[in-house]
């Protein structure tokens, strides 16, 4: 499979930068490497090591100032695509118009939990998704195949899920989710060999 370039830190970093008034040279010198580290990074060409992206991520906890939570938010609610943005918990921050109509059912609450929504074998589903690491910092992004009860009965789809790290430090999700037939939910699972894939960061090409 061919993996997508470092693109989620690539612009993590830029922002991150933007947002406190940084120059490449002045980031690299509070990170202890060189300025071309920082460039390649920013290109998608590379990766920070794991401890330098804990440290940057500290640094983003201590920029209250950053609006890009809201940016977050307002993508997804106005998204011509059926998208969610979860934080840790399963719990709805935010969807965009298409969603309910998307997974057959009438109404979802924002600021409530998914679990206890759509049957036990979604909620194991969204479980190992949480457990995968999707909050952690160190996925680049997951693969879902759910399978929900609603009203109507069984619906099926895949979700591709990209973390947001917000000015707080707190780690959200962006889901976007394709409508599958009960036959490409079944043919998805067998070539993905599960129900979900996750790609951490450290493992991109």
């Amino acid at each position: 499979m061919e993996m997508p370039p470092h693109t989620g830190w690539a612009g993590m970093i830029v922002n991150l930068r933007r947002s406190q008034g940084l120059s490449q040279r002045a980031l690299a010198n509070l990170l202890e490497v060189d300025q071309t580290s920082v460039s390649r990074w920013e290109r998608g060409a590379g990766l920070p090591s794991a401890k330098l992206r804990r440290r940057m991520r500290d640094m983003m906890r201590q920029n209250p100032a950053n609006k890009l939570d809201t940016l977050a938010k307002l993508r997804v609610q106005m998204s011509d695509w059926p998208s969610t943005l979860l934080r840790q918990g399963a719990i709805l921050l935010e969807m965009s118009r298409r969603v309910p109509a998307e997974v057959s059912v009438e109404k979802l609450l924002k600021g409530k939990s998914l679990y206890g929504q759509f049957g036990e074998e979604a909620d194991e589903q969204v479980f190992a998704w949480e457990r995968s690491g999707i909050f952690s910092g160190e996925l680049a992004m997951t693969v879902s195949l759910n399978r929900i009860v609603t009203p109507s009965g069984p619906v099926y789809f895949r979700g591709m899920d990209t973390p947001h790290i917000c000015s707080g430090g707190e780690i959200w999700c962006l889901c976007e989710i394709r409508r599958l037939s009960e036959e490409e939910y079944e043919t998805s699972l067998r070539q993905m060999g599960g129900a979900l894939m996750s790609i951490p960061f450290d493992e991109l090409g």
